[in-house]
């Protein structure tokens, strides 16, 4: 099961007892429904948990029946909640303080009357429009929204008492997001997923310490790659001057180090300095073979007789 299924899954565990925070719930769910006025009230979810509460809720709180219908395709099932009469929509409109006719749907604050019902109003809004992808490959939490004023109260609204999301347009849907790993644990935090922002984190370090290997790995790697260079270029410059002179041309200090190097081209530059007899330090070994280096270098280009 997938972590932002488990997330609504957590949600979705139990109605409030308190009124005003399962008032606040079902405003949630019914404001960002894809429907909320006098001639339809409905919304299409595949999480049927979801559908549930929202059905537990509205009969709870508003005593009205909400309709649940399955429609099965490939993708999965697709549940869709309306409430198919009249004047069950028109009650619960007066109940949530909206007119039948609005010209512009917008979050009323007298329907959140105190600041710890905000989470459960934020829990009904993710529910219906919320989405969040798998934090294992990346991170990035939305509120899908149909109208615009509406996005920018809720936009405003988080921005109360969470960090300031983002918003952007997609594809005719007005989009609140976060893309930062820390304002999604302290979102799902906030409306009642405990768990689930616990398991982020988790991920979160998991990746951090799988990333910071492969960098090591990769630096590791890179560093084996530039020894195993220079190891063969001072091969080469060996066999260079042994060709062109002959092993008694170098002194024997370098001639210790070249004799090494030419029999052990694997061998690191510490290898060398414990092989070396007397031992010497790394820049020691390090400046004799460039000394060769630059032997071979005047020898190729005739500075060198």
């Amino acid at each position: 099961m997938s972590f932002a299924t488990n997330l609504k899954d957590e949600l979705c565990k139990d109605v409030p007892e308190q009124e005003s925070a399962l008032h606040a719930l079902l405003y949630g769910f019914l404001l960002f429904s894809h429907k909320f006025s006098a001639d339809e009230i409905s919304f299409a979810v595949v999480h049927e948990p979801t559908a549930r509460l929202f059905a537990e809720a509205l009969a709870t709180h508003c005593g009205i029946s909400a309709k649940i219908v399955f429609h099965e395709r490939a993708r999965g099932t697709l549940y869709k909640v309306s409430i198919e009469k009249a004047s069950e929509r028109r009650k619960v409109l007066e109940a949530f303080y909206h007119m039948p006719k609005e010209p512009s749907l917008r979050i009323n604050r007298a329907n959140i009357e105190n600041e710890e019902d905000v989470p459960y109003f934020l829990r009904g809004a993710y529910l219906v429009c919320g989405s969040l992808t798998d934090p294992n490959k990346e991170y990035h939490m939305e509120f899908g929204v149909s109208y615009m004023n509406l996005c920018k109260d809720l936009s405003t609204l988080i921005g109360e008492v969470l960090p300031q999301p983002k918003s952007t347009v997609r594809r005719g849907s007005y989009i609140v997001y976060f893309k930062e790993s820390e304002n999604i644990e302290d979102m799902i935090t906030y409306i009642g997923a405990v768990l689930s922002s616990l398991e982020m984190m988790n991920i979160k370090i998991e990746k951090d310490i799988k990333n910071r290997v492969n960098r090591r790995m990769n630096c590791d790697n890179a560093n084996m790659d530039k020894t195993l260079n220079a190891s063969m270029q001072q091969v080469e410059d060996i066999k260079y001057i042994f060709e062109k002179k002959s092993e008694s041309f170098l002194p024997d200090e370098l001639l210790q180090v070249a004799k090494l190097r030419l029999e052990n081209p694997e061998m690191s530059l510490r290898e060398l300095c414990e092989s070396v007899e007397p031992p010497l330090s790394r820049s020691g070994v390090n400046h004799r073979l460039k000394r060769i280096g630059e032997i071979a270098k005047g020898l190729r280009n005739g500075k060198i007789e």
